[in-house]
This record gives C-alpha cells, structure tokens and sequence, in this order.
C-alpha cells in the first residue's frame, strides 16, 4: 500500500514555530509524535485480518524526520492491502477525506486471478472446508464470487490513524500549554 500522508490540522502552524523551542519540548513533542506512530503501527497490525499473516507482517513503521518536522510513514507494501481497507466492486466504502487517495487504486488489479485462487485455495485448506482437488474447486467458485459482487471492506489503518489522531492532538497541547 503506498504510503498514507495525513496533515492533522495545525501541524504545519507548530513546525514553523518549532525553531523557537526549547531542546526539552522539541524531545517530548519529537517522543509523543514517535509513539503515536507506534501506536498507529501496533494497532493497524492488530485490526489487519489474518489469513497467513502475509497483511499482518508486512505493516512497517519508517521514520523520515529531520530537524524541523517529525515525520513518520506507516503503510505496508502488500499489493492487495488497498483493497483490503476499502473493499472491492459495489461493497468499496471509503472514509470521508479519503477519496482522494483511494481513488489511485480504482480499476488496477491487486494481482492475478491464479494467485488469487491459490490463495484462497490454502485458506479453503487450512479452515478444513474442502481438501485436495476439491480445494481448487471451492477456492475458484469463491474467487468467481468476489470478482462478480465484490469484497467487503476490512479497514486496519484508516481507523488506527482515527483513533489516534484526537490523541495526539490533545498531547500536543498539553506539552504546550505546559512550556
């Protein structure tokens, strides 16, 4: 998933005056940005659905700050991850202020039909549906489904980014109100 870029709303504002700061409150802002992007990170792993664990695994954290801005990338680079969140075909629900990113993934294809249906094929397996040639049966049928109504929406890192976006926020400026 290409990396989502988020501006929380006066961000931008306290960068400009970042240079006026003491070394003790660049740290702590610098420290309370650093956890909420693990925050973030740890709890898009815990919402990502679990197959082989391939979405799980894959979520990353990658610092990219410099003196005056602390910036913080958390995406994964699993190629059927966009279409996790959002969904597929008529069950897409994209969160508002988002279109505009998600609309960069509408119409490309996550992958090929037979990766999709050696990969459904194993989940037929492992959760003992079906078993030997009757597995590719099942996993075809199943990825005939999805492509003709299309895949509900499992969201993992929209909503670990929500919950903890007020957070932040309200960190921010308790480590301000407090200098």
């Amino acid at each position: 998933m290409d990396t989502i870029t988020f501006d929380i709303t006066g961000m931008n504002e306290l960068f400009e005056k970042f240079d006026k700061f003491d070394a003790k409150i660049k740290n702590s802002l610098k420290d309370e940005v650093n956890a909420s992007a693990l925050k973030i990170q740890s709890d898009a792993k815990k919402n990502a659905p679990v197959n082989l664990g391939s979405l799980r695994n894959s979520i990353y954290l990658k610092e990219m700050s410099d003196n005056t801005k602390f910036i913080y990338s958390i995406g994964t680079n699993v190629k059927y991850a966009p279409y996790i969140e959002f969904g597929t075909g008529g069950k897409v629900n994209i969160p508002a202020g988002f279109s505009s990113y998600a609309s960069q993934f509408k119409g490309k294809k996550g992958g090929k039909f037979k990766e999709m249906v050696l990969a459904i094929m194993e989940w037929v397996q492992k959760k003992g549906i079906a078993s030997g040639k009757q597995s590719k049966s099942v996993a075809y049928a199943i990825a005939i489904s999805i492509l003709r109504k299309g895949l509900r929406p499992q969201p993992f890192l929209i909503p670990a980014f929500e919950a903890e976006k007020p957070k932040l926020k309200n960190k921010i400026k308790e480590i301000l109100a407090n200098a």
